[in-house]
Order: structure tokens, then sequence, then C-alpha cells
């Protein structure tokens, strides 16, 4: 009987024990939930940081980039250009020795040039500040765009270049083969893949681009024969700077971008890339794009053009020369007529007009130098302008009876035969007056040197403010604007310049450092506008371009004229 007040008692001292341990461990789950809680707060706070040292370093990048954009391109242009006019014999001819320096300060500019341009691009894809421009893309326009860019590298190298075109069998031809894509940015792709699989492969070997297709997808294949990338590296080679050897840098060129930029374009149109060893020899490259099929895919007919006003002649012996030549003509709207011979050609002149004359002075046969003579020799044929492709220096054109209004020393560079042919071509009354508006004195220099044989008068403007009064003073036929100004912009510029009816449909060519947006693009719109980048366009190209838009200005002026009132 005495028992149970004492078990009693244990057992509230049981509960008691009980109750007290559950209080302690609830305290110091109370505890630890509070010092978690305060982690989580730290670590919450810590992010914070993190997302606002991020964002800082994002916009200094930015600002990096956009400052190297401008202060890299702009004397690296200056120099490139420089280089160029040297090489050219503009100046007079250097010895054996001082053209070597010069090849080899021209081949490393060019080399910074590409990795200054290949960092640009990639920052520009991968922070979304190169948006696609989509639109129908051709493959087979695409392939063949890319041979025919790739052609002469791989002719130095002496790689053969093949599309071999299949599509699902003969129910799918390539010509039926369309896919919705940036059309520059898919060229890019591939000549940067020509380009490594030519840097890598032996001489006497054959790159091939092979292309297939699904009812939902397009592939690419660029084969080679070279010595292939080693298994562990098939992955590594998409990542930037990455070199299958150390030494490739150095012996074959190239900056270690090339195919991270392709893979970077690649997954902007939602598709995929890799690499691939093929079982014998050489390295396969693959890109996987969607596409997206329509009712519109048929093969577009080709329009032939016949020979009429307008027509330029090419009169060489060599056929592959007047394929090359016909080619780069034909792409720009020339209509373009192939002559063998001196005779040929003779013969061509009398039966229709023709613009101008592209001649070879070596010929069997009759040559070109008695061609030439006899074109001036003939009032009817007497005034056609000639153009002389040769291998000889321009130097010695004035040795030749008759002279040629122009020259073009072989291997030509094809931006200087445009330049020689709108220089030869150009019309109008008088040279055409041309503004430069640029605040870098050696870069203009070097522009200005470019348009010293051209039938074009050329002032220069350092600031915003002379650039007004050059256009107040006398209004320019085309101006050529730099964006960075020191008292301003070149967007207040056009802005003024669209508050003055006599010059708010003046022909511009903007030649900037900067990548622009398609609403800084608009921003700048006058009359005919071209968009140029500094390093990525050589001052003689923005010569070839200012010639060509001088040309056709002119050449619709005289249109509208001839057509009176009612036109």
């Amino acid at each position: 009987m005495h028992m149970l007040p004492v078990l009693g008692f244990v057992s509230l001292l049981a509960a008691c024990g009980v109750l007290l341990f559950g209080l302690m461990r609830a305290q110091r789950t109370a505890r630890d939930l509070a010092e978690q809680l305060t982690q989580a707060r730290e670590q919450q706070h810590q992010d914070k940081m993190q997302l606002s040292v991020r964002s800082q370093l994002d916009t200094l990048k930015d600002e990096f980039i956009s400052t190297v954009s401008h202060e890299l391109r702009t004397p690296l242009t200056s120099i490139r250009g420089a280089l160029g006019l040297l090489a050219s014999g503009t100046i007079g001819d250097l010895d054996p020795r001082a053209m070597n320096l010069l090849r080899i300060a021209t081949t490393n500019t060019d080399r910074l040039i590409r990795l200054i341009n290949d960092i640009l691009d990639l920052e520009r894809m991968e922070s979304g500040r190169a948006p696609l421009q989509i639109r129908r893309c051709s493959l087979r326009e695409l392939c063949e765009q890319a041979i025919e860019t790739m052609t002469p590298m791989a002719d130095d190298h002496t790689v053969h270049l093949e599309l071999v075109a299949y599509a699902g069998g003969q129910s799918s031809p390539i010509d039926c083969l369309f896919f919705d894509g940036d059309s520059d940015r898919i060229l890019q792709v591939l000549t940067n893949l020509l380009s490594n699989a030519i840097k890598f492969s032996p001489p006497a070997s054959t790159v091939r681009i092979h292309t297939d297709a699904t009812s939902d997808s397009i592939l690419l294949k660029v084969v080679d024969e070279g010595r292939g990338i080693p298994a562990d590296k098939l992955d590594a080679v998409f990542d930037r700077f990455q070199q299958v050897e150390h030494s490739d840098a150095r012996q074959r060129g190239g900056t270690g971008l090339g195919l991270s930029i392709c893979r970077s374009i690649v997954q902007q149109h939602s598709g995929s890339i890799w690499a691939q060893r093929n079982l014998i020899k050489g390295t396969t490259l693959f890109v996987m794009l969607p596409r997206t099929a329509r009712a519109t895919d048929i093969a577009p007919a080709v329009p032939i053009v016949p020979p009429g006003e307008g027509a330029i002649l090419i009169c060489d012996d060599d056929a592959s020369i007047r394929t090359i030549v016909s080619g780069h003509l034909t792409r720009q709207g020339y209509t373009v007529i192939e002559a063998s011979s001196g005779e040929e050609a003779l013969k061509i002149v009398m039966d229709q007009p023709l613009e101008a004359i592209l001649l070879d002075l070596y010929m069997p046969g009759l040559s070109g130098w008695e061609t030439l003579q006899r074109l001036r020799d003939n009032p009817e044929t007497a005034e056609i302008p000639v153009v002389v492709l040769s291998v000889l220096s321009s130097n010695l054109r004035s040795q030749i009876s008759g002279d040629a209004q122009g020259w073009v020393q072989k291997p030509f560079n094809e931006n200087l035969l445009f330049a020689e042919l709108g220089r030869v071509l150009h019309h109008g009354e008088g040279p055409a007056y041309v503004l430069l508006v640029e605040d870098d004195d050696d870069l203009a220099s070097v522009l200005m040197e470019n348009f010293r044989e051209a039938d074009v008068h050329i002032d220069h403007a350092s600031t915003r403010q002379q650039a007004i009064r050059h256009c107040v003073g006398r209004r320019p036929d085309l101006v050529i604007l730099d964006l960075t100004l020191p008292d301003g912009d070149g967007f207040s510029f056009v802005e003024w310049l669209r508050q003055q009816p006599p010059l708010r449909s003046m022909p511009l060519v903007v030649y900037s450092g900067h990548e622009l947006s398609d609403g800084e693009m608009s921003k700048l719109k006058l009359g005919p506008t071209e968009f140029l980048t500094k390093a990525k366009v050589q001052p003689h190209e923005v010569e070839t371009l200012v010639l060509s838009m001088v040309r056709r200005l002119r050449s619709r002026a005289e249109q509208l004229i001839a057509a009176g009132p009612a036109a």
C-alpha cells in the first residue's frame, strides 16, 4: 500500500525529466533554426552582393569592350591601310628586303585584327547584343558562296574545295533546301569551318562540304583529310582560345576563337555542332540546324540577262581568270561578256555597246598592248574605258601607248578591282565632292590617300562643328562619318542634317569602330546609307563603296534628267 505513492512520485519525476528533455531539445532546435535563419539571411545578403558585383563586372566588361572596339580598331585600321598602300606600289616599288618586312608587318596586323574582331563578335553574341536577322536562306547558295570566298586561301595551300550535294535522295535535291536563319552568320560558320579544314589539310588534298536533310533538320558536314583531332579534344576545341597543339596558333595562324564563335552562332539558331574523327584520316565537323519546310521551297529560276547597255567585257586567254572576275562582277549586278583573245574582243566591241573593258596584256595572237592601241585608234571605240589586268606593276602603265584608264595587278584583290572599275566608270560633270568626318587624323590621312587617284574631291573635318561648316559652305555628294567626335557624336550630326531641307537625303557611309544595333542604324539613316565597321572593312574598301555609290547616284540623276518633267 505504501509503494503506490512512491511509484507515483517516480513516475512524476520521470515525466518531468522527459518534459525537461523535450524542452531542452526544443530549445536546441529553436537555436539551430535561428542559426540556420541567420546563415540563410547572410547567404542571401552575400548572393545579393555577388549579383551586384557580377552586374558591375558585366557593366565594366561592356564598357571595356566598347572602348576596345573604338580605341583599338581605329589605329589598327590606320596601320593596315598604310601597309596596304605601301604594298600596292602606289608610292613606288620597294626592294625585296623591305617587301619581306612589309609582308611580316601586314600578316601580323591582320592576325591582330582578326583576334580583336573575333573577341568582339563572341562577346556581342553571348551578351545578346547581336540579334539574328532571320530570313529565308538557300542552302546551296550559302555553301557555294562559302566555297567561293575560301577558294583563294585553298589555292594558296594547294587544297581543293568541293560541294557534295545530296539530300535524302533524289526526292529532295539541294536546290530545294531552304531554312530560316541569319545568312551572314551561317556563312560565317561555313567559312570558319572551311578555314580550319584548309589550314590543317596536307597539300593536294580535298576538303568537302556534304549536305543532307530530313523533314525537320538540315545537316552540314565539313570533311578534311588532315591529321585529325585527338579523341580527348573533340569537345575542347569549341572552347575559347583552344588549339589542338600549342604551336598551332603560331605555325598555322588563327585566334583559337573560330570554333567557339561557330558554336555560339549555331546555338543561337537552336542547332548543334560537334566534331568527329574520321576512320582513316582527317576530321568531320557536323552542323545540324532546324528546318521548316514550306510549299514555296522550290528552286528559283536563274534569270538570264542578255548583253546590252552597261555590259563589261573581260578579255583574257586564261579561262579561270575570266570565271573568277565574271563571278565577282555578276554578284555586283554587272552584265558580263567574255572574250578569250584580242581578235574576239575587237569583234565584240563593234557588235554592241560596252561600259568598260577588262584587258589582259599578254595573250597569244593579238596581245593586249596591240588590242588597246587598236581600240584607241578607232573613233567608235576610243572612249570605252579600259582597265588592264596584268602581272606587271602599275608603274609601267605610262609606257603604254594610248594608256589605259585603270590598272589592276595580278593576282588581284576583288576590292581593288571594283575600286578601279568604279573610278573609270565615274559619271557626272567634275569630281564628286566627299566630306570625311573623322576625329583620328592618321586614319583620315590613310583614307584620303586611297582616294588620291580617284576622280573625287575629298575634304576632312575632325569635329562636328567643322563638318557643319563644310556642309553649309558646299553640299557634299556623300559623307563618310565616324560616330565618335570630340564635340559631340555622329548621331547629333545626322540629326542636324535631317533638319536642313537640302541635306536631309544626303548619301551617307557610317564608318565606325562601334558595332551598331538596329535601333542605332535607324537613327543614322538619311538617304542611301551604308554601315561599315573599322578593322573589318579596310580603307581601300571604303573607297570602293563610295565610288560605287557615287556612280549609282549620278546614273540615277542622269536617268531622271533624260526622262524629263514627267519622271
